[in-house]
């Protein structure tokens, strides 16, 4: 090659480099080279936007040469989401090459994109030649990694993993499923913006499309990008009167036929006038402007400057795909399923239908509404109606937080006491003032009852996840003959509240391997979730939930913190609880804990009748006592006692020993008296004490049986 050669070569690179963009929009490039697949979701052939005209402006602005920075769509499942990304993918590959990064929520999703990658490249006779040969010796052509002329590359990664992210540089985004993603990428960070970090070098010109449908109010994430721009929706003119207005659930009616009781009609109505809109209407309805129709995107916010979104609900799909019947047959079953408390129907629903988050009542109940209705009764006295307490422990690095909870007929549960030690649970338990010694000062002091008898903490769990496991373990393990569980919290769907049986690990005690040396129970915290916001509005009954006036606000902040959620896993919706990145939640813990613990003492299968026999060993039935009155007041009214089926014998109860006189003033933060304030609490010896006598107190017919340390 010549000199003059080398400069032509050269000036010919830096002349197509320093070229602007093609003005070819990605709507017309489809339009023109796009070929869908039989196995899509048309019959395939020629890519047409006649079909779907509402998806002709989303294609126009994720256009190199458009000015916006980021494109949302906030959609129903199967709505111009991975076809318009593809569209955009091969579009830019073709016209303005430069790296791309594809990001999926999963390994699986992540697979089948790219899949559809390569068949959308075969069948585009542009692309033939622009895409690396699939399956060539030198690997250019992966799952995870494309080349394409320009010195290019499409990465296809999951967010699941920071390192996924190093190290790549990207002009075009795409973000598939982003309320799918996990929360938190090893701990660095959200992933979209993770994402979005890696076009920081292309600033000018770079270009992000982000999609998903949405999840729970408040958590999800398209939600909050959608909200950051232009809010669009696609208006369409009624057939009868031409008013623009949305296709919105509100306008939405649908009627059975009244012999068989089956759907029988779908309709909308329009705003404006009233007039019936039937779904064959859609035909004249959905065509935009440039189509000669008159639909078109109608925008409510100016939003950042940068980012124009989109919403759209499955109401506008086209012919052949979901009917307007078949949506009203799936949103009457949701209705009565919502009837019956479930909301699971009615979040797929909103979701994957209508492209709406959904605001789940169970989870509506706000801090401010439980603080308004919390009660005046004194902490650390067990009201009248409850009979047995517990205790559940929260382990973090710098402290304990402790709830104390009594408990009645139904698992009407009062919060009787909550208390942050602080200090390091990485301190041993003998040390002067650890934690854990104050912990046992707490288990060790008896609480006063409304009647004037003292009553001990029947049993307590203490949670070992965190960084704190082996000094829980080391503590339970030594506690377990005076009623400490050791609790491990799985979020997995159906998992019972309290597991039957334990799993053992090894513990390190003294240097030495105990092998199998502590039973670990778990807890089911999602079902447990269920049970404590199914019953979160209850003023009183079973299940009700009761807290005095002295908690802090942010017990109360942190009790209705998370919120329930349906992702999907292959297909199959899975419910979960979460939390807002950064927000805690000790008190919901806790409160799951401490039921965990009433469900294996097997409060949960007490009888009335078992629960009479526990107020008569409480408050012999020839007196009664007050603890704001005076003394027992001989020859009561005897309580009345169904007995059960066959004849009962209960144990006697043995004669309790004293309370110890020794106290110390060891400083507990204790949520009811000042903070500053020092509460007296019985001193810990140096080694535990043997346990107070247990009492059997279950009659048999009652199920399961349990000793109680509680009441003397």
């Amino acid at each position: 090659m010549t000199e003059q050669e080398d400069v032509a070569l050269v000036l010919g690179a830096a002349i197509a480099a320093a070229k602007p963009d093609p003005e070819l929009r990605v709507d017309a490039w489809a339009e023109e080279h796009v070929v869908l697949p039989k196995s899509g979701p048309t019959k395939g052939g020629e890519f047409r936007l006649a079909r779907t005209p509402y998806a002709r402006r989303v294609h126009q602005v994720l256009s190199p040469g458009h000015p916006c920075k980021r494109v949302v769509a906030r959609v129903a499942s199967q709505m111009f989401k991975t076809q318009t990304a593809l569209n955009w993918i091969c579009a830019v590959a073709h016209q303005a090459p430069a790296n791309i990064l594809a990001l999926q929520p999963t390994d699986g999703l992540a697979k089948r994109f790219s899949a559809r990658v390569s068949q959308a490249t075969r069948a585009a006779k542009v692309l033939r030649d622009v895409f690396a040969a699939e399956r060539s010796r030198d690997k250019r052509n992966t799952t995870q990694a494309k080349d394409f002329k320009g010195d290019a590359t499409l990465y296809i990664n999951t967010a699941g993993a920071a390192a996924n992210l190093a190290e790549i540089t990207a002009r075009y985004i795409f973000i598939d499923e982003v309320d799918r993603m996990e929360s938190s990428v090893d701990g660095e960070g959200d992933p979209v913006e993770l994402a979005e970090a890696r076009a920081t070098q292309f600033a000018r010109d770079c270009k992000f499309y982000e999609v998903s449908s949405p999840t729970i109010k408040g958590f999800s994430k398209i939600d909050a990008l959608f909200d950051m721009g232009t809010q669009e929706s696609y208006h369409v003119p009624c057939p009868g009167c031409g008013h623009l207005h949305e296709l919105v659930l509100e306008n939405f009616r649908y009627e059975r036929d009244p012999d068989t009781g089956f759907m029988a009609r779908a309709w909308f109505v329009c705003p404006e006038h009233g007039c019936i809109i039937e779904e064959h209407s859609k035909t004249t309805m959905l065509p935009d402007v440039e189509m000669g129709g008159q639909a078109r995107w109608v925008a409510k916010s100016q939003g950042d400057g940068e980012t124009i979104s989109f919403t759209m609900s499955a109401f506008y799909m086209p012919s052949g795909a979901i009917t307007w019947l078949a949506l009203a047959r799936q949103y009457a079953r949701a209705k009565d399923r919502l009837a019956r408390g479930d909301h699971e129907g009615m979040q797929v629903f909103y979701n994957t239908r209508l492209g709406l988050s959904y605001q789940n009542s169970e989870s509506t109940t706000t801090a401010q509404q439980l603080q308004q209705r919390a009660e005046g009764y004194p902490p650390r006295v067990v009201p009248d109606q409850a009979l047995v307490v517990t205790m559940a422990v929260d382990t973090q690095p710098s402290r304990l937080e402790v709830q104390i909870e009594a408990w009645g007929p139904g698992l009407e549960h009062w919060v009787v006491d909550y208390i942050i030690l602080h200090g390091s649970p990485s301190d041993p338990p003998e040390a002067e003032n650890s934690v854990w010694r104050r912990l046992d000062a707490i288990r060790r002091t008896p609480l006063a009852h409304a009647t004037g008898k003292p009553l001990l903490i029947s049993a307590y769990g203490i949670d070992a996840g965190g960084a704190n496991t082996q000094d829980v373990y080391n503590y339970g393990m030594a506690r377990k003959s005076v009623g400490c569980t050791v609790l491990h919290g799985a979020n997995r769907p159906n998992k019972p509240i309290m597991g039957s049986a334990p799993s053992r690990v090894d513990v390190e005690w003294g240097g030495d391997k105990i092998e199998g040396g502590v039973e670990l129970w778990t807890v089911g915290t999602d079902v447990a979730k269920d049970y404590l916001f199914a019953r979160m509005k209850l003023g009183e009954g079973a299940g009700a939930m009761h807290f005095h006036d002295k908690l802090p606000d942010e017990w109360f902040e942190q009790l209705v913190v998370e919120q329930p959620r349906v992702r999907y896993v292959k297909g199959r919706s899975i419910r979960e609880w979460i939390k807002p990145n950064g927000a805690r939640n000790e008190a919901l813990d806790v409160s799951v804990y401490n039921l965990a613990i009433a469900y294996q003492l097997g409060l949960h299968k007490y009888s009335a009748y078992d629960w009479t026999k526990l107020r008569a060993k409480l408050v012999p039935p020839n007196q009664t006592r007050d603890l704001f009155g005076g003394e027992p007041r001989e020859n009561a009214p005897e309580p009345e006692v169904v007995q059960p089926e066959g004849e009962v014998a209960a144990a006697p109860a043995p004669a309790a020993p004293a309370v110890p006189r020794e106290t110390s003033t060891a400083a507990v933060h204790t949520y009811g008296q000042p903070l500053a304030a020092t509460v007296t609490v019985p001193a810990v010896a140096d080694a535990p004490p043997p346990p107070p006598p247990r009492v059997a107190y279950a009659p048999a017919p009652a199920g399961r049986r349990f000793m109680s340390r509680g009441i003397r």
